[in-house]
């Protein structure tokens, strides 16, 4: 849950922090719950959980001594879903998916050069893909980036890849681009993108690039888990989750 990094200004991580404890314990909290479950100091423990509090984003009980997140917070985004057909249809897809598949189902976004789970939806199998929403992937070499690349014009693409390789401390790490353009053309004639043991050895994932009805650019969902089982399943779960979507979007 640590949102960690030389970039993170330490205040703002740890207001996103505590909304994500809440969310991730989803009752309310005393402020000593907060400092424990998250090891603040008190002092700076109660000037966050306070100024949220005067800014509306938490709410506090005198009475039982707790915070708990308003409806400003679960407002926040909403538009974003509301642009894929009306708010409630993706978290209701997500589930629906999840039931049917018993796999991993996830919704995730281009973050710059990388991937962002958003919404994690974990298999109740033994073994699975396990992932945090806020997890990180990368967006050249896995199933979820090629399918949210498909939905860029290809000199963007090309354009990402420079900006990627600039960055590669080692020549091993570049991206070619050409070839990675090859693999987004594959995507857009499917209409998805398979991959399997391309960033996690052993995991194989099915992602399908969601296009809003307004907005730039594409949410991806995917269904991910053993290489084995996913393989041995693809048809199946391709099928269920295209109706699915169909279903809830439209597509």
């Amino acid at each position: 849950m640590a949102i960690e990094g030389d970039d993170v200004v330490k205040s703002v991580g740890r207001v996103f922090e505590i909304l994500q404890l809440l969310d991730a314990e989803r009752r309310p909290l005393s402020a000593t719950q907060v400092e424990r479950g998250l090891g603040y100091p008190q002092s700076s423990t109660l000037a966050l959980l306070k100024s949220m509090v005067k800014l509306g984003y938490l709410a506090f009980d005198r009475l039982e001594r707790c915070y708990v997140p308003t409806m400003r917070v679960a407002g926040l985004g909403r538009w974003i879903e509301a642009s894929f057909h009306g708010e409630g249809h993706l978290v209701a897809m997500l589930d629906e998916i999840s039931a049917q598949t018993s796999e991993t189902v996830c919704l995730s976004c281009q973050n710059d050069l990388a991937m962002q789970f958003t919404h994690v939806r974990l298999s109740p199998q033994s073994l699975i893909m396990s992932s945090t929403a806020g997890d990180l992937a990368p967006l050249f070499s896995s199933a979820i980036g090629l399918a949210a690349l498909s939905d860029r014009q290809d000199p963007v693409v090309r354009k990402l890849v420079q900006r990627y390789n600039r960055r590669c401390r080692n020549s091993a790490e570049r991206v070619d681009a050409e070839t990675t353009l090859q693999r987004i053309r594959r995507v857009r004639v499917a209409g998805y993108a398979v991959g399997y043991d391309m960033y996690l050895e052993g995991i194989g994932a099915i992602a399908w690039p969601l296009r809003p009805e307004a907005g730039p650019h594409a949410m991806v969902l995917s269904v991910g888990g053993p290489t084995d089982r996913i393989k041995a399943r693809e048809a199946s779960i391709i099928r269920t989750t295209r109706a699915a979507i169909r279903a809830h979007l439209g597509g």
